[in-house]
């Protein structure tokens, strides 16, 4: 183990003892390559918000697949291929959305404003299409809350490219996902307070208070959460798998009650890299940022704008308020090499990966206060801060310490009942819950200097996945990395 972080801001980061891992890039060739990792997730049960993918297809379903240009034509091909072997009445929706464009960290800024008016037309769509009866399924998006309770079903479309489909991701069978968010969500809500650290500098405490709570620990606060998310209370009050909430996702009006204080610090959100930005958190609200290159002037001059403007929900004025930690679960998810930070192959997806933390700030995305803050013409959007090494601790309502991630290792991949579950499923554990996938930081678990790599983490990022995918085994020497575990069985 390592010594804790500075919790003084700007302080130096620490090694980590984990070392970089990766498996080989393998090239998908056609669209019969991708069939074994659809008919997977075919098979997996339907469960409501999972950011794993769990389409549960049956015989003659209707069915309306949605997607867009920014979509690899093979993967389309595949999917049809797929809903015709399950004689689906089926429907593919193509948005237009116009070139391919290259993004960068700070265009999360710009996509997360806009983005709150387009989920919106989504919900009212799906409220539509579930009362016309028009489709028993859709396969839809990548992220945020769906219907929870309606007819009409509402998976995952989150295969952008061949390599983003063909991962062992997608393999993994469904009890095993559901043991790994059962132990994660059940340990963090049998929690009294917690505290995050990581490399990078973040350092938070918080508490979770009784109010955030049902009567037993068991779920979220039922009321609060129907107040928050009339159109998907019961998901909202027990938890969106592959996305365990760290706290619940809706904040409370008495001042002090959300009571997030610390630093948060990193160089990745759900777009891409920014150089490293710092950010001081008092009860919640973000009263300094630092750093951040565009990323963070774009963030400034947001909170400028919005410092006076009171947001329904929130105990205070402004905008920058830290709402969401939000936990990854799935150990084989890969950072996309191809093609990196072109249209959505970027970092929305790796935040699924076990062991990262996301935290997210700014108004709740589709809560029903968001919806409100926008009809009155306010900026609305959330933007991110990726942990990649984080250490979770919570302290349970008996006062015992318990680890809920420690160095970006999520604890419930060695919990013995974890383990049970994959045997029980015909999956060696030992592969099946380790992660194929640890990114390479110079200074941090790579030789090389943090601070250097902190001022442009785009460059050093770009360079490793290109080096990682086109001369493996020079990356593999070059940081120092471990194999990834049973990569053989894999693919």
């Amino acid at each position: 183990m390592t010594s804790n972080p500075s919790t003084q801001p700007g302080g130096p980061a620490y090694p980590v003892s984990r070392r970089p891992r990766c498996p080989a890039y393998v090239d998908v060739q056609s669209a019969d390559d991708l069939m074994p990792y659809l008919e997977s997730v075919a098979k997996r049960p339907y469960t409501p918000g999972a950011l794993h993918v769990t389409w549960d297809l049956q015989r003659h379903e209707k069915v309306l697949l949605r997607a867009d240009n920014w979509h690899d034509p093979m993967v389309i091909e595949a999917c049809e291929r797929l809903l015709r072997q399950y004689e689906c009445d089926y429907e593919v929706e193509m948005v237009d959305r116009g070139p391919e464009r290259r993004f960068d960290g700070h265009d999360e800024i710009e996509i997360f404003l806009g983005l709150t008016k387009e989920l919106a037309l989504d919900m009212d769509r799906w409220v539509q299409m579930d009362k016309d009866g028009v489709y028993d399924k859709v396969l839809w998006g990548f992220g945020g809350p769906v219907l929870a309770e309606s007819k009409m079903k509402i998976g995952r479309m989150p295969f952008i490219t061949p390599e983003m489909l063909a991962s062992p991701a997608h393999l993994i069978p469904a009890e095993v996902l559901a043991a790994i968010d059962d132990w994660t969500d059940r340990t963090i809500k049998g929690a009294r307070a917690v505290r995050i650290t990581d490399p990078e500098g973040t350092d938070l405490s918080y508490p979770l208070p009784e109010s955030y709570f049902n009567d037993d620990h068991t779920e979220w606060n039922g009321p609060r959460a129907a107040e928050w998310w009339p159109q998907s209370p019961e998901l909202m009050q027990r938890y969106m798998p592959g996305h365990i909430a760290g706290r619940p996702l809706f904040m409370t009006e008495e001042p002090g009650v959300d009571a997030i204080n610390g630093v948060i610090a990193g160089t990745m959100n759900h777009i891409g890299p920014y150089p490293r930005i710092m950010m001081q958190v008092r009860d919640s609200k973000i009263t300094s940022i630092e750093g951040g290159g565009q990323f963070g002037d774009k963030l400034r001059a947001l909170d400028d704008q919005t410092k006076d403007i009171q947001y329904p929900g929130y105990p205070g004025p402004g905008l920058m308020w830290l709402f969401e930690v939000s936990v990854g679960t799935n150990p084989k998810v890969h950072r996309p090499r191809k093609n990196y930070l072109s249209g959505w192959i970027c970092g929305i997806y790796e935040r699924m990966r076990s062991g990262i933390i996301h935290l997210g700030f700014g108004s709740i995305i589709t809560s029903a206060q968001e919806i409100e803050a926008a009809k009155a013409g306010h900026p609305t959007g959330h933007w991110h801060v990726h942990l990649n090494f984080p250490t979770m601790t919570v302290e349970t309502v008996s006062g015992e310490s318990v680890k809920v991630i420690d160095e970006g290792r999520l604890c419930a991949l060695d919990d013995p009942e974890v383990r049970k579950v994959a045997e029980r499923a015909g999956v060696d554990p030992d592969i099946w819950l380790q992660e194929d996938w640890i990114p390479a930081v110079p200074g941090l678990n790579c030789e090389g200097s943090y601070q250097t790599y902190a001022v442009d983490p785009t460059n050093w990022t770009m360079t490793e996945l290109e080096i990682c995918r086109s001369y493996h085994p020079l990356f593999m020497r070059m940081v120092n990395a471990e194999p990834a575990p049973g990569q053989s069985h894999c693919h």
